[in-house]
């Protein structure tokens, strides 16, 4: 079974993500600040342009900066890791054949680091905090299941893309677009309540639009959407998860011939 070819395999799984991550952060002089500085640029010029430049438009809750972090922070971990799950395959079939490991354990270990770089960003949500002196309450449990939600989604996300980029080598450029596209498609700048009625079912297709709504109740509970918003969001995620793990197996043979 998947589940235990990955389990069996979790020690040189541990070992390769902690070299991944020690080679990353080690050439650079400023390390594993880079973790931080590179959401912190983008949300602090985002808050910068929205809360000051156009500070008359009210794009979400306040303090933005802190509403901004709170979804930044996940969406950057979205991105980084579909991205990156782009060239996950790509030349391992060299190694693959005469593995013991599981096929999948490439895109498992590209997930893996940067779910941990997104744990090492997290301190920019505490120093949002002290900045605007605004601490979450009762409902910041939700965050955590946003967390563990987003893991899923992008799991299968990733199953899917990167098992497709190794026979589309297109599809990586395609895969950026898309991205970029659904940056303004997710309420990363704005709040979801600020989309008309009749329009919140269509936007809760975007899984990303009650996940990113999950990460936030806690500071804000009037961010809560309608059951069937989550449903909507949660059930398209779920799809995604039994799409990637589908087409990642029926495509596992073509994989090992062509990555």
């Amino acid at each position: 079974m998947l589940r235990v070819s990955i389990w069996r395999s979790r020690q040189a799984l541990f070992l390769l993500v902690r070299r991944d991550l020690s080679q990353k952060y080690r050439k650079f002089r400023l390390g594993y600040l880079w973790a931080i500085l590179e959401p912190l640029g983008m949300s602090v010029t985002m808050w910068f342009v929205f809360e000051i430049l156009l500070g008359g438009r009210r794009m979400g809750q306040q303090p933005y900066y802190l509403f901004l972090t709170v979804a930044i922070l996940p969406w950057w971990w979205f991105t980084s890791g579909i991205s990156s799950s782009t060239r996950a395959l790509v030349g391992f079939s060299r190694t693959l054949p005469v593995s013991v490991l599981p096929t999948q354990f490439s895109v498992v270990r590209v997930l893996i680091t940067r779910t941990f770089d997104f744990l090492f960003s997290l301190p920019l949500i505490l120093f949002a905090m002290l900045v605007t002196w605004t601490f979450p309450g009762i409902n910041i449990g939700f965050f955590l299941l946003a967390f563990g939600i987003q893991l899923v989604l992008m799991y299968g996300l990733s199953m899917l893309v990167a098992s497709i980029s190794v026979l589309v080598p297109d599809f990586a450029r395609i895969v950026r677009i898309v991205l970029r596209a659904a940056f303004y498609l997710s309420p990363v700048l704005y709040s979801l309540a600020l989309i008309p009625e009749d329009a919140r079912s269509a936007a809760a297709l975007n899984p990303l639009a009650g996940i990113l709504t999950l990460y936030r109740v806690g500071w804000w509970p009037e961010e809560h959407v309608s059951m069937l918003g989550y449903a909507i969001s949660f059930g398209v995620a779920t799809v995604c998860l039994v799409a990637g793990v589908i087409t990642f197996r029926r495509l596992e043979h073509r994989i090992l011939k062509e990555a």
